[in-house]
């Protein structure tokens, strides 16, 4: 790990050395001799205009602009609002300039005629970067995407992640406001470029920074897009139909309409393909796995904040059959009141799953196996309704409220078998039976006010964040349990269980904020936390003679109430200088705990008392534009569940069994977190390298302990010593001529995982070690040919004390390549995604590599209006779900039941009017 580190050091190292080795210094005064701050500094080619690099003037006035050699003509500018612009031109460029100062007269234009108006290609306002539209040459009929791939500074990798000056964007939005989802996808691929103003490029904020004015504390990047105010009205609509072998379908609307501050948008989507949510991808459309890999389903879509989220599923196994309904409306009434988000989504999913596991837990003196093989149908319905609106009451005061809603219906079932061994003997059988009906609704009313004074940095706010929800659950539980070691005992069970759980969290806060100088600003803030859980659980066993399930199971049965009062005083303070902002806070957690508990006709009662403190510290220090060092550290302590502090036995797995231990202490971590990033512009290069590391002390971890039929009980123990050490890293650079751009990104990530625990009795360590190292290549011809290939390698090193083995080794291999071919003018396109993966020390039975291949060839006519599509999905049919997982006290092979080949015909159509005409292609 060390011999890693240094390695990576000295690649960077090497890197800084050879960055650009040229500046272009100088000062800015005004017409009365004054240092003029925040003017843009550019230095463009003077044969395409294309920028080369920019930069913005400090509080002196003075700039440092980067750049190489250059032996073609080039030239400087420089803007500042109300002053007159700069320009030079540069033959050639062959060693660092220094222009001394430069005054900026003042701009006495007051007739508009007496000057072509031309509006500079960037702008630099404090912390926001904005390009202007109008100046980046793009192909009529691109989407607002291919506006991004033109700017400098703007990557977009193999997966599809997008970073400005070296920084991850997490957010896109349209005129200030998200377009439907948060990243941006939707408005990405179908909003057109020439109705884009300007786009501007800034760092993220929280809700709560953005409205306090406070900093912010982010590393990513927010994409602004703004339409022009003469085309801010236009309607968008695309459908898709596809049916394929198998009964394969996919089917995908979307209509979205917005005028000025209007926006009104309806979605849908329904397929029996894997795919989770709404796709536009002009290639495989909502055929998940391969670039499209962030659909796949498993996944959620939900709304919080006013915004849209599909989360990824992670490829989760079976087949699922899926079907979402969203609707979507923004907008603003008179000045003061903005409605950022009104959304309704409805989701329908049913899910196939089939799977087939081989597991060996690691005891001190022998190992157990036990092989297993499930199948069930998972049904769930999901409603949710988000609201986010803001509330101007003057200039200096703002309400915002974002109130949600969700509610889920699950019908599921699912049959089981396994048996489990001790050297070849036979310990146990197992033969089950569940079905599960569910419902849960929650409700989290949110309200931030905030109120700035006249004293900048002085600032007042308060919160309320709570949320309420209820879940109940329906089941019904059908197994038969046989034990081989002698006597030879049964446990078999045919119960219906009913539960109910109630959880209730008030959380009110109140903040003051007084600056002490200019760039100092410290905080008083005092938080309550109500939280109220309450669960019950009612088993009744099934009576023959009534032929119904109404003898009541006492032991199985249960009531339990936790309530945690909190108060938690905290002090904290903000710096923020040219080069380096700093925060930090610090807290006590008073708590007060009670819980109340009847189990088997028993009742117990637990009270305790706390007073924990924690803190966090953070700085971001930028050693230029482009290049920075982000430090966070933190550290706080956890308190035990209800569930964990209970001394009852949990009997209601037959083969495992859980206790709680009342004598639990509060865990305390401590993490500390380390970001370095450099993006040179001129060179096309950036890099990072990130270091993380967390502590544990007092960590809760399970006590095991195995009886002689393989039956397991479970409670818990405090353990100090655990801890989690990550490095990583990433290179790229880009190589640019003429239509053709070529990159290169070599990668690295590992972890080192120190654990440990109790088994049998007996303390054991587990020391894990992965390490996965990467290429990705990417190679593009402007409107002909994309291709982006991938190589993942991954080692994981387990190695034990204390068990009857000493370690566990294992490795795989991914390879992939995205082929994508534009042919006339882009109307027939062709796609390809080939993917290879191998895995070692896979047990027998299971097996150990696969290829995968989607293809597609689509075509489109009628001004691309429409699209006609033939998709093949796994055209090799090998595609499995074969993986390994390795654990601190178990490794686990597994096959799940997979999506395989189909054929897809599909059509999609494209209907899109902008300012009263229609886009033509």
């Amino acid at each position: 790990m060390k011999k890693l580190a240094i390695l990576l050091i000295l690649t960077f190292n090497f890197v800084i050395l050879n960055a650009q080795k040229l500046n272009i210094d100088g000062k800015i005064l005004n017409f009365d001799k004054k240092a003029v701050e925040n003017a843009t500094v550019y230095l463009l080619k003077e044969k395409d205009s294309s920028i080369i690099n920019y930069t913005a003037t400090n509080r002196e006035g003075k700039f440092s602009l980067k750049t190489d050699n250059l032996n073609e003509p080039s030239i400087l500018k420089i803007d500042a609002d109300k002053l007159m612009p700069f320009s030079k031109r540069f033959e050639t460029i062959e060693g660092s300039l220094s222009l001394g100062d430069i005054e900026l007269e003042k701009n006495s234009v007051t007739n508009i005629e007496e000057v072509k108006l031309t509006a500079s290609p960037v702008k630099i306002k404090k912390d926001t970067i904005e390009f202007n539209a109008s100046s980046i040459k793009v192909r009529p009929d691109s989407k607002i995407e291919e506006l991004l791939k033109q700017i400098p500074g703007v990557q977009i990798d193999n997966d599809g992640k997008i970073t400005i000056n070296g920084k991850e964007v997490d957010q896109i939005t349209v005129n200030g406001k998200p377009f439907f989802d948060k990243n941006g996808k939707i408005a990405l691929q179908n909003l057109p470029a020439d109705i884009i103003k300007n786009i501007q490029f800034t760092t993220t904020k929280t809700k709560e920074e953005e409205l306090s004015g406070k900093a912010s504390k982010s590393n990513n990047a927010t994409i602004n897009f703004n339409i022009d105010e003469k085309k801010n009205k236009g309607l968008i609509s695309r459908l898709t139909l596809g049916y394929g072998s198998d009964k394969r379908y996919e089917g995908s609307g979307l209509l979205s309409y917005f005028k000025n501050d209007t926006k009104i948008s309806l979605l849908a989507a329904s397929n029996n393909i894997n795919s989770q949510g709404f796709s536009s991808d002009e290639v495989f459309d909502s055929m998940g796995r391969g670039r499209n890999s962030w659909l796949m389903q498993g996944g959620s879509v939900f709304t919080s904040g006013g915004v849209t989220y599909y989360s990824s599923g992670n490829n989760a196994k079976g087949i699922q059959k899926s079907t979402t309904i969203g609707f979507n409306y923004s907008d603003k009434f008179g000045k003061d009141t903005d409605l950022d988000n009104l959304s309704l989504i409805h989701v329908n999913n049913n899910l196939e799953t089939r799977s087939k596991s081989s597991r060996t837990t690691l005891l001190p003196d022998y190992t157990l196996k036990t092989d297993s093989e499930s199948n069930g149908e998972n049904e769930s319905q999901q409603y949710n309704f988000d609201l986010s609106a803001r509330i101007r009451v003057d200039s200096l005061t703002n309400i915002y409220f974002s109130p949600s809603f969700s509610r889920n219906e699950g019908h599921n079932f699912n049959t089981s078998k396994s048996t489990t061994f001790r050297d070849n003997e036979l310990l146990n059988t197992s033969d089950s039976y569940n079905r599960t009906d569910s419902e849960n609704n929650s409700f989290s009313p949110n309200i931030y006010f905030s109120r700035k004074f006249s004293e900048k940095g002085r600032e007042l706010h308060a919160n309320m964040n709570s949320s309420i929800s209820e879940n109940k659950e329906n089941r019904l539980n059908r197994s038969e349990n046989i034990f081989y070691t002698l006597p030879a005992t049964s446990d078999n069970r045919n119960q219906y269980s009913v539960r109910k759980n109630f959880n209730d969290n008030y959380r009110f806060s109140v903040g003051y904020s007084e600056p002490l100088s200019d760039s100092l600003n410290i905080g008083l803030n005092v938080n309550y936390n109500s939280s109220n859980t309450r669960s019950l659980r009612d088993v009744n066993d099934f009576d023959t003679a009534t032929q119904d399930y109404s003898v009541y199971n006492e032991i199985l049965s249960n009531r339990m109430n936790q309530k945690i009062d909190q108060i938690t005083p905290e002090l904290s303070f903000e710096l923020n200088k040219k080069k380096i902002s700093a925060w930090g806070s610090f807290n006590a957690d008073i708590s007060n705990m009670n819980v109340n508990s009847s189990f088997t006709g028993q009742y117990y009662n637990l009270q305790k008392d706390f007073v924990l403190p924690g803190y966090s510290l953070g700085m971001n220090y930028e050693f230029s534009q482009n290049k920075r060092l982000n430090l966070y550290h933190n550290s706080d302590f956890t308190i035990p569940t209800a569930e964990q502090l209970t001394p009852y036995q949990d009997l209601s797995n037959p083969l495992v069994a859980f206790q709680g231990n009342p004598d639990l202490k509060n865990t305390w971590s401590n993490s500390t977190y380390l970001y370095f990033n450099n993006f040179n512009m001129v060179k096309n290069i950036n890099y990072y390298l990130n270091i993380g590391f967390t502590y544990k002390n007092n960590d809760i971890v399970n006590y095991a302990a195995f009886d002689e039929g393989g039956r397991q009980l479970i409670t818990y123990t405090n353990i100090s010593g655990n801890k989690n050490f990550n490095l990583g890293g990433s290179f790229s650079k880009s190589f640019k001529w003429k239509d053709n751009k070529f990159t290169i990104n070599p990668r690295i990530n590992s972890n080192y995982t120190f654990n440990k625990g109790f088994i049998n009795g007996q303390e054991f360590t587990s020391q894990t070690y992965n390490i996965n190292p990467g290429l990705n290549l990417g190679y593009e011809i402007k409107e002909k040919l994309t291709a982006r290939t991938s190589y993942t390698l991954g080692y994981n090193f387990s190695k034990y004390k204390n068990y009857s083995i000493d370690d566990v080794n294992t490795s795989n291999q991914t390879l992939k390549l995205e082929l994508t071919n534009y042919i006339f003018k882009s109307r027939l396109i062709l796609g390809n995604d080939i993917e290879y993966n191998t895995n070692t020390n896979i047990a027998p039975g299971f097996k150990r590599d696969f290829y995968f291949w989607n293809t597609s060839v689509g075509y489109s006519f009628f001004n691309k209006q429409l699209t006609a599509k033939v998709k093949v999905y796994d055209v090799l049919n090998q595609n499995q779900s074969v993986r390994r997982v390795i654990s601190s006290t178990y490794f686990e092979d597994r096959d799940d039941l997979i999506l395989k080949r189909y054929v897809m015909f599909s059509l999609t159509m494209k209907l899109n009017k902008f300012a009263g005409k229609k886009t033509k292609n």
